[in-house]
């Protein structure tokens, strides 16, 4: 008797397709588990796989892989929107408490000009030293001798300058920065931390250009600042990072101290102990505050003076050893101590998204006080005692790419600009 016959489909293995489909989407709603689309994918290669198992015909191994993956991807797409909640709802507390209503004071809406003093300092261009591809520049006592050099970084190359202009050594460095800063430590030497404001990481770079330490920032970086925080002649490290990556600080060989939640850390600053206080950090936020720490990170007060928005800000001790503040706010910056107490106001030009040091403070005069150096609404770089007088100016200077003091021994330090690969070094004086 002959065999009965066979349908064509009965012929062949059971086709595939929808296992393989199952498998391709579950691969892609992981890869795109951060968006939405990922769980839309994942729903529809569980789907494809549940329909292919309950056909009960052909490998089953494949069709299990895409069910699983696709499961994996929709239950990471749920996180991550989860995520994204808690920090829209963060930010929105944020807004709550003042910080995007912009409702400043009538003086931080409409600044006024500072006095002059009579007769204001000149100006003078001591030297220049042309560096191509220039993006980055610091000063600090590189040679650990005493002595200050200016440091420039360009492309993967560190320039360092004595104080006459003259470039003394190239140091290759292990990646490109357009922030860099010179930090003490006694026992290794100098070293450099170098980033690129909304990267991914800061690294700390020995004297011979070899990377110390690193640390990353996955949700990008703020800022990041040396500074001594114990008073033992060795700088620590602070990190403030953006979105929900808040505050962290470091010992200057990379032993993390202590962290803190904040939301877009705008700005940070370090202020070494002094007779009259502890060490000090300070980081403004998405709030628009400036919050002030003691080194061990507990924190002492939260400041608005004014109503002001205050994503930039940096800090420094002025006469007397006093705790003076200066941040900005649209066009305005404002000087006030660690209670909030304003000292001045005026016009300035806006900070938001620079990548320059918003202010520099240091004894420019020679005379044993301290100045700050910063931008006015004019765009002329101005040079303010810490009581609030205007005391000399230089015209045009809104383009510069970087902006540091370099001390002198027994006379007024430099102020140097890096401007189109351009450094510049200019004193004070009558």
């Amino acid at each position: 008797m002959d065999a009965p016959p066979q349908d064509a489909q009965s012929a062949f293995p059971p086709s595939t397709g929808l296992a393989l489909a199952s498998l391709l989407l579950g691969i892609a709603a992981v890869g795109l588990s951060f968006l939405l689309i990922g769980f839309l994918l994942g729903a529809v290669g569980f789907i494809l796989g549940y329909a292919y198992l309950n056909k009960k015909r052909g490998p089953k191994g494949m069709a299990f892989w895409g069910i699983g993956l696709s499961v994996l991807g929709i239950l990471a797409s749920i996180g991550f929107a989860v995520l994204y909640y808690y920090f829209v709802h963060k930010m929105k507390g944020a807004i709550a408490a003042g910080g995007f209503n912009m409702s400043a004071s009538a003086a931080l809406a409409n600044p006024a000009p500072l006095t002059n003093s009579n007769p204001l300092l000149k100006s003078n261009l001591v030297w220049s030293a042309t560096i191509p591809g220039a993006q980055a520049l610091c000063a600090g006592d590189w040679e650990s001798d005493g002595s200050t050099r200016v440091l420039v970084a360009a492309d993967q190359t560190l320039h360092v300058l004595d104080l006459t202009g003259a470039e003394t050594s190239k140091v290759p460095l292990p990646g490109r920065f357009t922030a860099i800063e010179c930090g003490r430590n006694k026992t290794s030497g100098a070293r450099l931390l170098g980033y690129t404001p909304w990267g991914r990481e800061v690294l700390v770079i020995d004297h011979a250009g070899k990377k110390a330490w690193s640390q990353s920032a996955l949700m990008g970086l703020d800022g990041a600042h040396w500074g001594d925080l114990t008073g033992d002649g060795n700088d620590g490290l602070i990190m403030g990072m953006n979105g929900l990556g808040g505050l962290e600080v470091f010992s200057g060989d990379g032993k993390r101290l202590w962290s803190t939640s904040m939301a877009n850390v705008w700005s940070q600053a370090i202020v070494p102990a002094a007779s009259n206080h502890t060490a000090l950090v300070l980081a403004s936020d998405a709030s628009g505050k400036v919050n002030i720490f003691d080194s061990a990170g507990q924190r002492l007060n939260s400041l608005k003076p004014d109503g002001g928005y205050f994503a930039q800000m940096t800090a420094g001790t002025a006469d007397s050893n006093e705790v003076q503040i200066i941040g900005f706010s649209g066009n305005a910056v404002e000087a006030f101590d660690q209670t909030g107490k304003t000292a001045w106001i005026t016009s300035a030009l806006s900070t938001m998204g620079k990548q320059i040091p918003c202010a520099v403070m240091g004894d420019l005069k020679g005379d044993g006080t301290k100045q700050w150096v910063f931008l006015d609404g004019a765009g002329d770089l101005v040079m303010v005692t810490a009581g609030g007088l205007k005391v000399s100016s230089i015209p045009n200077q809104s383009r510069i790419q970087g902006l540091a003091i370099a001390p002198r021994p027994g006379q007024g330090g430099l102020l140097l600009t890096l401007d189109g690969g351009v450094v510049r070094a200019h004193s004070f004086g009558h």
